[in-house]
């Protein structure tokens, strides 16, 4: 084999793999699920479906600690 065949040989194989390897838009992909909102009220923080009621943010924490303790609370009376 001569260079020229080798140089031939690489330039179709590289136009060839570079079709293959193409970017595609963000169509092609499932849309990410929107995000809830977080709870300011306890009956905000009751309701999973609609707000995010996760206790990774402080101020959720402290929301759910206090509603807790209305709830403790309004059981004893």
């Amino acid at each position: 084999m001569n260079i020229r065949s080798i140089v031939l040989a690489v330039v179709v194989v590289a136009s060839s793999a570079s079709t293959l390897a193409t970017a595609h838009g963000p169509n092609g992909h499932e849309p990410a699920p929107a995000k809830k909102p977080k709870p300011t009220t306890c009956e905000q923080l009751a309701d999973a479906a609609k707000y995010d009621g996760a206790a990774t943010d402080p101020a959720t924490r402290d929301l759910k600690a206090s509603c807790e303790a209305k709830k403790q609370g309004a059981g004893k009376k």
